[in-house]
């Protein structure tokens, strides 16, 4: 199995199948329905923006240095 790498906003590798799970159901399923299809990072990156706009606080695999 091939591993996919998106990159954050402070430069840091995360394993995208990781970060899926770690997204909340209904802001993941409401972006992919709106931006599908597009590029792991496209999503990624979309979906870092929308978990701001919504709870006001960074996702923690958009950190410098997240841990999951």
């Amino acid at each position: 199995m091939k591993i996919t790498y998106v990159t954050n906003s402070e430069g840091t590798q995360i394993d995208y199948e990781s970060a899926i799970l770690h997204m909340d159901d209904e802001l993941r399923e409401e972006l992919h329905m709106e931006l599908a299809p597009c590029t792991e990072q496209e999503f990624f990156t979309a979906y870092a923006a929308a978990h701001l706009a919504q709870f006001g606080e960074t996702w923690f695999l958009d950190e410098e240095n997240p841990t999951y």
